[in-house]
């Protein structure tokens, strides 16, 4: 299956991802939600993720928490 074919679901894949895997103990990095999201089929590259981030917290109301944590720097729900 092409990449390209699942990126109209890109949002609700990454919002599925968040939801799952992150809380306030545990967050991913992006190259972490970049290797999820191509699970799914999906490519995805840093930035677009931001723009996706924002659209997470204005239009769905689930907020993204970057944190830094020592060299890392990662999100979570």
């Amino acid at each position: 299956m092409a990449k390209g074919n699942n990126q109209k679901l890109k949002l609700s894949y990454l919002t599925k991802i968040m939801l799952e895997k992150t809380d306030d103990e545990h967050g991913l990095t992006m190259p972490q939600i970049i290797e999820e999201l191509d699970r799914y089929g999906v490519s995805a590259e840093r930035k677009s993720l931001y723009a996706d981030f924002e659209d997470m917290t204005d239009k769905l109301g689930i907020e993204i928490i970057k944190e830094k944590r020592g060299r890392e720097t990662i999100y979570h729900v």
